[in-house]
């Protein structure tokens, strides 16, 4: 789906749920920003600076998670069940059913694919999307799944650039001067 297309589905979803992604045309700006957690409360004022507390942890992202834990565990049906809640309190079909549409099946064809495409789009913008990639990809995997993505879906951010060096940070070098013999680099730095 190319950037324009999803944009475009956030802006239909500012219809049904009251947030999207917006596009700044001041020459300032000239980019897109989200507005999911934006106050439109009459007590937030024209700027949107309301009592809105930041989201730590939803029950949702719960859910998934422990649909993850069980699916890495064997227990597909329970991980399933757990799925499923999520996406009926979205309005969505079952898994069973989604998994009998040919699109949906061919883009995420295992539960684990499901799985996290599911907290892709139910923690959109919530800063959980890379740590959910580290956790259930190898440095290998990682880069593969990168490699197959467009480019054009990510802008000026580089996917040709990803290696299996970017799973990791390098050690800072004040640190390694201090045990030069012991400390190591992380590979690829």
């Amino acid at each position: 789906m190319a950037k324009l297309d999803l944009i475009k589905d956030y802006e239909q979803d500012d219809i049904r749920k009251g947030f999207s992604v917006k596009f700044a045309a001041n020459t300032q700006v000239n980019d897109w920003f989200v507005t999911k957690f934006r106050d439109n409360s009459d007590a937030a004022g024209t700027n949107g600076w309301g009592g809105n507390d930041w989201i730590l942890i939803r029950y949702a992202d719960v859910m998934l998670l422990l649909a993850e834990a069980k699916y890495h565990l064997g227990k597909d049906a329970e991980a399933i069940a757990l799925l499923d809640q999520v996406r009926e309190r979205a309005g969505l079909p079952s898994y069973a059913i989604s998994m009998q549409n040919t699109t949906y099946s061919s883009k995420y064809p295992s539960l684990k694919e499901a799985i996290l495409h599911e907290r892709r789009v139910e923690l959109a913008f919530e800063n959980q999307r890379w740590f959910d990639l580290v956790r259930n990809y190898n440095a290998q995997e990682l880069v593969t799944y990168f490699k197959t993505k467009s480019q054009a879906d990510y802008g000026n951010a580089k996917i040709s650039n990803i290696s299996n060096k970017d799973r990791y940070y390098p050690i800072p070098f004040d640190e390694y001067k201090l045990d030069p013999e012991r400390m190591y680099q992380n590979p690829g730095y």
